[in-house]
This record gives C-alpha cells, structure tokens and sequence, in this order.
C-alpha cells in the first residue's frame, strides 16, 4: 500500500471503534421502578423476572447489576426462600463495586445466613472472616445460584462487547454475576492491560485489586498492601530485587499467564476480524515510525498505533519497547521528534514496558533507562520528557492514595427477619 493511501486510512481510524455497538438510553431505571413496585405489593416472582430483565436483555444497565443481585437476594429472602438468597447474595459480594457496597452486601449476607440458621452463629463466623481475613470462607459451601438464561445472555454480550478496555470490565462483570470470579479476575486484568492512558489508571487498578483479588479471597482484608505490588511491582519501591522491600504477587495463586501478545486476548475475536485489526496495526506503525512524515499524519498514525494495539491486547510483545524508545528519544541516529509526537511515543514506551503485567514495575525500570540514555547520548531532558514523567509520578501518587477503609463489621446479637 503506498504511503499517500496509508495516511488517509489512518486519518480515518485514530478513533477506532473497537468497542461495537451504539450507546443506548439506560433502561435500567424503569425496569428497576417496577420491580421494587413487585417487591413492595408481595408480587415476588413478578419482581423477581423483572430484576433478572435488567442482566439478560440489557448490558448497557450493567451499572445497575449489583442494586438489582441485591434486591433478588432480599426479595428471595422476603419469599422465604432463604437457601436460594444465600446463593443470590452470593454473588451480591463479588458484584459489590467498592468497599462500603461490599459491606452492605456482607451485612446482608450474614441476615439471610442467621434466617436461615435461626441462629447466629454461623452468621458472625462469616462476618469474623470478613473483618479479620482467613482461609475459612463459610460462603464457600453455600455456593452459587444456577442461572442458564442469564449465563446464555451473558454468551452474547462477551462475543459482542469489543476489544477495548471498557469490553474487558463488561467481560468481567458477567463472570461476577453469574459466580465466575476467577474469569473475572483475568477480564480485569486485561482491562489493566488494554488500558493505553497512563493518566487514568485508578478504574482499571480499583477493579483489578478492590474487586477481582477481593472476590478471589473473599475478603477485602489487606488490599491496599496489594495496591504496593501494582504500583512498584515485585522488586518494591527501590526497583532493585533481593532487597527488603521486595513485594509478594498478590495475584500468582490465582492468575494464569496471559494469552500471547497481539493475539485478541480473551476477547474470543474470530481470526476475520483479528486480520483487520493487524492490518491497521501494520499500517499504524509504519506510518507512526517514519520520521519524515509531516507531524499530524505521524501523531494520528500513533494514536492509532495505540488503539490498534490495545485491541489486539498486543503491549509487551518482543522489541516493542525498544522501537518505542529509539524513536522517543532519537537514537541511533534518527532524528529527534518535536514534543507532541515525543509525547505518544513515550507513552507507547511506558505501555510496552508494562507489558503483560499487573503492574507498573516495567515502567519505573524504563524511566531509569531513560536516564540513563539521555546522560550517555547528550541528550536534553526536554518539556515532553519532563512531561511524561511528572504524569507517570502523578497517576502512582493517585494510586497509592486509593481509600481502602478497614472493615468495620459489629457481630449479630439476634436471627435477622424478613
């Protein structure tokens, strides 16, 4: 393809749509109004299809997933049928979205459990593992509920979701919802690693830890030791292993290595649509390379570069980084680009140094060889550098800020009722 037709296919597809499907008015709200209006004349089976309504016909809801699994359990419970409410809160604790709707969710928990005990005792057990962490998770044993219409619903919604980040979570979120934590936790690590904007990694890093480690533990004991890891990474703070502040992977028991680099991830994209997406990619990065490109037609070829990559979950693949960095800083006597340009590739460079992992630690290595490239090149630390640095140094301030609030769970004294 020559380069003039290159460009003007790469001008057209900086925003590529990886995602498919339009936005949608949410109709999660109206659907929700019935159902409670069910729930509040005793109608329970009638509130009870309208809950699941909100999971099976509308992904676009996918906000109102945990308030509608919390409503089933109550509704469940307020029906009498306490086995199937254990069950449905459940999948309440995987689907809680932060710290203080997990705890409701235990809370909730630990009501249907002393129901259906007429007892305490097993209850606050629960809640005891809750606060203080441990390897005895008594919901464990109560399982999860069997859901084959919403499991084939949730089918569709991952083949049509897409192949960016936000597709990753929505991936995730159905494997929450139908008592899959563990496949969710590996769609929440693609997010992370599908993720191509430095500057905004609390989401991804907050779904990673705060709910997919979480729901693999079954507590949320702890977590913001596990934010250390995906900031620094295994050698810790001073980026040196074998030192005492090496840092444990949190995520090793339950995360199996990632499928290989620019292969789709977990996606399940056909090889038709794989082939494309290489395509753009193949462009992207010859157009993005060539140094004497006018400057915009360069920048859209990166940019597109990133989504290309991003959707093919390509980061981390052999020499990336070094093509990345090379045309960054000007080595090997290419020429220096001007800041804007400088400032796409660094960030290329940062996401190729991250790679395949569930944390930065590639990065903070890659800023030393950034230094100590300029230092043996002579070449200034420039505005764009000094850019690109302050913003990586302000995303792991953001993250180590991340509020991770104790549990603070009082005991039950009596059998909850319905």
């Amino acid at each position: 393809m020559k380069r003039s037709a290159l460009i003007l296919l790469l001008g057209g597809l900086v925003l590529l749509p990886v995602a498919r499907g339009a936005a949608a008015p949410n109709p999660g709200d109206d659907l929700m109004k019935q159902a409670q209006a069910a729930a509040k004349d005793g109608k329970w089976d009638n509130a009870l299809q309208l809950y699941q309504k909100i999971f099976i016909e509308h992904p676009e809801a996918s906000n109102r997933w945990y308030e509608a699994q919390m409503n089933i359990a109550q509704t469940l419970a307020k029906k009498g049928d306490l086995a199937e409410a254990a069950k449905a809160a459940h999948l309440c604790l995987d689907g809680a979205p932060s710290p203080q709707s997990f705890d409701a969710a235990v809370m909730l928990t630990a009501g249907i459990l002393s129901a259906q005990d007429k007892n305490v005792d097993r209850a606050n057990q629960f809640i005891t593992f809750e606060q203080a962490g441990g390897k005895t998770n008594p919901m464990d044993a109560v399982g999860y509920p069997s859901l084959p219409d919403r499991e084939k619903a949730f089918a569709t919604i991952r083949q049509q979701a897409g192949e960016d980040s936000a597709a990753s979570r929505l991936r995730a979120l159905t494997y929450l919802f139908t008592g899959k934590p563990k496949d969710a936790l590996a769609q929440f690590a693609e997010a992370f690693r599908r993720s191509e904007n430095i500057s905004f990694l609390q989401d991804p890093v907050l779904d990673l830890v705060g709910i997919g480690l979480r729901d693999m533990r079954g507590h949320r004991v702890g977590l913001d030791r596990d934010v250390q890891f995906v900031i620094f990474g295994p050698n810790g703070p001073d980026g040196k292993p074998g030192t005492a502040d090496d840092l444990a992977d949190p995520f090793a028991p339950w995360l199996p290595a990632p499928p290989a680099a620019g292969e789709g991830g977990l996606s399940g994209v056909d090889a038709g649509s794989l082939a494309p997406l290489r395509q753009v990619h193949d462009a992207a990065e010859l157009c993005g390379g060539d140094p004497l490109l006018y400057a915009e037609a360069r920048r859209n070829a990166l940019k597109a570069l990133l989504r290309s990559t991003s959707a093919l979950d390509g980061w981390g693949a052999p020499g990336q980084k070094d093509w990345y960095l090379g045309r960054a800083l000007g080595l090997g006597g290419m020429p220096p680009p001007d800041g804007a340009t400088r400032g796409l590739l660094l960030t290329g460079a940062e996401l190729s140094a991250r790679g395949r992992a569930c944390h930065l630690g590639g990065i903070h290595a890659l800023w030393s060889e950034i230094y100590a490239d300029c230092a043996a090149t002579n070449i200034p630390f420039d505005k764009a550098l000094d850019a690109a640095r302050a913003q990586f140094d302000k995303t792991c301030a953001t993250l180590e800020h991340i509020p991770f609030p104790q549990p603070d769970l009082k005991p039950l004294k009596t059998p909850a009722t319905f």
